[in-house]
């Protein structure tokens, strides 16, 4: 098995990925960063981290950052049994798990608004991008103000320029993410955006400058307040 390759993104974080399943999703949410070969690492091996090393950071395990932890959930929930602080990542709304779940609404192939009960939800994360606030209005009030879920919105990155429509080009602009290049979304439409629900308490995946989890943290925070509200099952 490889050794364990840490993901750049959550460098310095107290966050570390872990993926048990081996190939792509099968879910291919539209503009997976996972599927067609722009994940950092191999998918041919499971990722999993070590447990000495996950304690001795006391680091809190994602699982299933890329693919789905409603697929092969028996395996899923097997080899992640040893982690003591974990949640689960999906865009299955099946929130069965034994820690908290970050349950992505509008993932799948058809990328359609799933508006369910988020039992078990440690939060909400809706894909968005600068054209369409229809569906993040729809989340925002299905999930927080009516449920109390926290949500975060999650800007998308785009390879293909032909899918980003005419008059939004310009929210958009080509460059490395990470260790990849995308259009990526320009921090002033962030702030557009974001404003759009100032005072709602809806947070954004990163920060209008930086992808790095280190500058984020939402995952740590939402996660020990999702112990705190809905607990461990």
């Amino acid at each position: 098995m490889l050794e364990y390759q840490e993901n750049p993104k959550l460098i310095g974080a107290k966050v570390i990925d872990c993926i048990p399943q081996t190939g792509e999703c099968p879910n291919k949410c539209p503009d997976c960063f996972y599927n067609g070969g722009r994940f950092f690492r191999t998918l041919d091996e499971p990722w999993m981290p070590d447990l000495d090393e996950v304690l001795s950071g006391g680091r809190i395990v994602r699982v299933n950052s890329g693919h789905d932890s409603n697929l092969q959930k028996d395996l899923v929930l097997r080899e992640t049994a040893k982690y003591p602080y974990k949640f689960y990542n999906t865009s299955i709304p099946s929130f069965d798990f034994p820690a908290p779940v970050v349950f992505t609404c509008n993932g799948g192939k058809d990328g359609k608004l799933k508006l369910v009960e988020p039992d078990n939800v440690m939060f909400v994360r809706v894909r968005v991008d600068s054209w369409d606030m229809e569906t993040a209005d729809k989340a925002v009030e299905h999930y927080l103000k009516k449920r109390g879920t926290p949500v975060v919105l999650t800007f998308m990155r785009y390879y293909d320029g032909a899918k980003i429509p005419t008059e939004a080009k310009g929210d958009y602009e080509w460059k490395k993410h990470l260790v990849n290049k995308y259009y990526c979304i320009k921090s002033k439409t962030i702030l557009r955006i974001m404003s759009r629900f100032k005072g709602m308490g809806i947070r954004m995946c990163s920060t209008p400058w930086s992808s790095n989890c280190i500058d984020c943290r939402n995952c740590e925070f939402l996660y020990w307040e999702a112990m705190r509200r809905v607990g461990c099952k």
